[in-house]
């Protein structure tokens, strides 16, 4: 008998691991650009740290695979002839992961075969064999040519909207991010990262831009952009110059039409409620408001411009 056959479960959380890790790793390096050192530099200096991703996207991108063939039979994933197999009465039992899995070429075609190749973008097997070569040179010493990081968050973004759709990319990052210890015990700089957490988006808009970001998002970023309002006030910060707010919106009218009254953030993916009124601001020409409860108001309703906030 083969035991300690994997699940798909299994699979598939490594897989997402290798590739938020990736993303994560690409990130804290852009993170590190200042005034004085060119992001062009820092990438130079940092190409391992490219490469590295590299290998995890392959990684994930094969774990992403066998989860879906564990889904039909994880013994499928075995490569071994069948009348190899110590599966009869008198022979002993074999552990699996003591035993050699198929890979590559094989791995791709039990994939598509336990699977309807309709779910599966097209372009798909474009990222997969990007990737595969590029992992390859590398692990091979032979990957000498320069990697962009704009190029791997692409494949970050496409690998995980093809294989797991829309939205599975930043519901990974933030399922990552809201598993941390750190919330448990009230870290405060965890929470400080929380309050932020929409600059994740904003340096995706900015390297890739939206017309870019909005092929992996259900919502369309597209259209016009609110401010949410939970978000707007968790990032307040008090100043000697008074509270300033985030200007960052990533809320949508959700469906988009100009009588809709419900919304979705992205970032905070809360949906809520709307009045379509006008805004007191001259300046402004919004007409999404929302209602704010809070303790301090008391029985006070104030109706705030989800595009200036304006009172």
């Amino acid at each position: 008998m083969i035991k300690n056959l994997p699940n798909a479960d299994e699979y598939r959380n490594s897989a997402i691991e290798c590739l938020t890790q990736a993303y994560n790793s690409v990130e804290h390096v852009d993170n590190q650009i200042t005034n004085v050192t060119s992001r062009e530099d820092l990438w130079k200096y940092h190409q391992i740290v490219l490469r590295t991703s590299l290998v995890l996207i392959h990684q994930g991108i094969e774990g992403l695979m066998k989860s879906e063939i564990c889904q039909v039979s994880p013994l499928l994933l075995l490569d071994k002839k069948r009348s190899d197999w110590k599966t009869l009465p008198e022979s002993k039992d074999e552990l699996f992961e003591d035993l050699y899995t198929i890979g590559g070429e094989e791995l791709l075609r039990t994939f598509y075969a336990c699977i309807d190749s309709k779910r599966v973008n097209r372009n798909f097997l474009d990222v997969y064999e990007e990737v595969r070569i590029n992992r390859n040179k590398i692990v091979h010493g032979i990957g000498r040519n320069p990697i962009e990081p704009d190029s791997i968050l692409k494949l970050i973004l496409n690998t995980f909207t093809y294989l797991l759709g829309k939205d599975s990319m930043w519901s990974a990052i933030s399922s990552k991010f809201y598993n941390h210890p750190g919330f448990m015990t009230e870290d405060e700089d965890i929470e400080w990262q929380e309050s932020i957490l929409y600059n994740r988006l904003e340096y995706l808009n900015f390297y890739l831009g939206i017309k870019e970001l909005n092929k992996h998002f259900s919502l369309d970023l597209t259209s016009r952009a609110y401010l949410c309002p939970f978000c707007t006030e968790s990032a307040e910060q008090i100043t000697n110059e008074g509270i300033k707010r985030p200007d960052s919106k990533w809320a949508f009218l959700n469906p988009n039409n100009p009588k809709s009254r419900s919304m979705s953030c992205v970032v905070c993916q809360t949906d809520f409620g709307v009045v379509r009124k006008s805004c007191k601001n001259n300046d402004c020409k919004g007409n999404v408001k929302f209602l704010l409860e809070d303790e301090d108001l008391g029985e006070n309703k104030i109706w705030i411009c989800l595009t200036c906030w304006h009172y």
